[in-house]
């Protein structure tokens, strides 16, 4: 039997966390007379154990299910299986992470004059939040826009921009907002989600990265730089625009850092 000091060098847990164990019963000290608390070598055995399967990257509870369950190696091997699994969806969420922000500081720290770029992009599928600014049909789509919501490290919040609605001689657009992702990602949608999605095609694009207020983003005289630059490259615009706003003023009032993909011929 060891003492708690003993037990804690032992297993290397501080006195605190030797507590954290019993209170969840992984360990099961004894208590002297004395008043002591005594532990034996297969608390530090489980212990270890339980360290080990966080490790792996379990839960706190699914460790200590895993530990009273006393798993053979089959069930063992399918416990590792599922979480391997898991761990690789996480990664895979987190290098999406990690190339979301690469682009935003990219943006933010681009020097002037490379506000135009001619891009290869990847079509979008997506689904409508609003038509313009009715944001009734986001009922009939809840479902699918919930399932875009649970992917937002491939998903986006974007807005639409009708290529007539561009080119017409209103003074401003009335862009629908969507959740989008590129169009290879839609595996990840059930059948239904896809069924009700709508898939832009971009491939060549003009990719155009602006500062603009909300107010200012929806007013055609603010698009005068990007006309010019397509009227002196000989461009069209060919389909609907996607515009991703960065979302880096959250009032609304100061200047957010937009990318828009302007499909061209």
């Amino acid at each position: 039997m060891y003492r708690m000091k003993e037990f804690s060098a032992m297993t290397g847990l501080p006195q605190s966390k030797i507590r954290f164990y019993e209170k969840h019963g992984l360990i099961l000290s004894d208590r002297q007379e004395n008043g002591y608390r005594v532990f034996t070598p297969e608390d530090a055995f489980k212990s270890n154990a339980f360290r080990v399967l966080l490790q792996y990257g379990f839960s706190i509870d699914e460790a200590v299910a895993m530990l009273d369950a006393k798993q053979g190696t089959e069930e063992f091997e399918r416990s590792l299986l599922h979480q391997q699994e898991k761990l690789m969806h996480e990664a895979d969420l987190i290098a999406y992470r990690l190339r979301r922000l690469e682009s935003t500081l990219g943006a933010i720290q681009s020097e002037p004059g490379l506000e135009f770029e001619l891009v290869d992009a990847a079509d979008q599928v997506y689904i409508n939040s609003s038509y313009g600014r009715d944001f009734h049909v986001s009922l009939e789509h809840e479902k699918t826009i919930s399932q875009y919501y649970n992917l937002l490290s491939i998903t986006s919040c974007a807005r639409i921009i009708k290529r007539d609605d561009l080119l017409d001689n209103r003074p401003t657009i009335n862009p629908d907002y969507v959740m989008t992702m590129p169009e290879h990602e839609s595996y990840r949608l059930d059948e239904g989600a896809r069924k009700q999605v709508k898939r832009l095609c971009l491939g060549k694009c003009i990719r155009f990265r602006r500062q603009a207020t909300r107010t200012e983003s929806v007013q055609k005289e603010t698009f005068t730089s990007l006309f010019e630059h397509l009227d002196s490259h000989g461009y069209r615009v060919r389909n609907d625009i996607i515009l991703f706003p960065s979302f880096l003023n959250l009032d609304g009032f100061g200047s957010d850092i937009e990318t828009l993909y302007v499909p061209v011929s």
